[in-house]
């Protein structure tokens, strides 16, 4: 199972990358058309879906690479065993906020499904909003299998890393 994680991370973050470049293209090709007096409608729409997708995967990369900003000062000014509880209750309300996320985004999906793009007709605003659950799920995995690492571990090492 964690070989298959491992690869959907990996494959998650070429797609990141991907969504970048493309976005960076897009804004590009839209104010060069627009400066030629040809403007590029969909430029607008193709770089807010890169934009969408590359913010909530890169979030979720960041998450899982321990790269977020985080208060560790405030918790390490605690013992050892309160601050395994402070780390474990911190990861309960991420892990509730998350299942909100993946619901709440689900829900936002259903209901942006025959919205469409203005510059591309027939293609689904809901393959912008659907990167909020997608996204929220593989930070939910994350957040999860910290929080068990955490819960296993009987030395403060594990704390440092969350």
């Amino acid at each position: 199972m964690n070989k298959l994680f491992d690869r959907a991370c990996k494959i998650e973050k070429h797609i990141a990358m991907f969504g970048i470049v493309v976005l960076t293209l897009c804004i590009f090709l839209g104010a060069v058309s627009r400066t030629l007096g040809k403007p590029l409608s969909w430029t607008t729409d193709i770089g807010m879906l890169m934009l969408t997708w590359s913010t909530f995967l890169g979030g979720d990369i960041a998450f899982r690479e321990g790269r977020l900003a985080n208060l560790d000062i405030v918790v390490a000014k605690f013992p050892k065993p309160v601050q395994k509880t402070l780390v474990v209750i911190i990861y309960t309300i991420i892990l509730i906020f998350l299942c909100s996320l993946v619901y709440l985004g689900a829900r936002l999906t259903y209901t942006t499904r025959f919205r469409t793009f203005n510059g591309v007709p027939n293609f689904s605003f809901a393959w912008v909003t659907v990167s909020i659950p997608f996204s929220a799920l593989f930070m939910l995995v994350t957040a999860v299998k910290r929080l068990i690492a955490l819960l296993k571990s009987d030395d403060g090492s594990v704390i440092a890393k969350m």
